[in-house]
């Protein structure tokens, strides 16, 4: 008897619980930058997002500090603006050129540091959990060989999915 009063308490106190408090993203992104990202939402509008990103035969990680900005003036619901600064560090390959005879070249991994801004536009599905970008990430970097790159055209594509820690 009292397994069933268990089941019918849990069952009544879940109907109330009708929404989910979504607070990680997890998803892809494509461009100059490919890679995963994983976005975990700090605040009502802020969010905390690292990205393990593949570029110029390297890998580079990246950690990004915004904010999301509600886009209440689209007629279509469901659409935001976000924005964000931050940094990448990992390694990067950079083209050597061999040989006398025959020209042929290959890649060195050397280390890289740089910063980064980031600016998105969002569209969120209103009944399935995935978020769809379309993104600017441009970037500036210091490696060894030379002093200074800056990749100015890094657009991007991403999805994401959103999980909920909180129930």
């Amino acid at each position: 008897m009292m397994k069933i009063i268990s089941l019918a308490f849990a069952i009544i106190l879940s109907v109330n619980l009708s929404a989910q408090e979504i607070d990680i993203e997890g998803g892809i992104r494509t461009g100059v930058s490919n890679g995963i990202t994983l976005r975990m939402l700090t605040g009502p509008d802020s969010y905390t997002e690292a990205m393990l990103l593949t570029r110029n035969h390297g890998v580079q990680f990246a950690l990004f500090l915004g904010s999301t900005d509600e886009l209440y003036n689209v007629p279509v619901p469901g659409f935001s603006l976000s924005k964000g600064w931050g940094g990448h560090l990992g390694v990067t390959g950079i083209k050597i050129h061999t040989g006398e005879e025959y020209y042929y070249s290959r890649y060195r991994r050397v280390p890289v540091l740089g910063v980064d801004y980031y600016l998105g536009l969002n569209y969120t599905l209103n009944r399935i959990p995935l978020t769809f970008t379309i993104d600017y990430k441009p970037f500036a970097e210091i490696l060894p060989e030379r002093f200074l790159r800056i990749n100015l055209w890094d657009f991007g594509f991403g999805i994401r999915y959103q999980f909920s820690t909180k129930i």
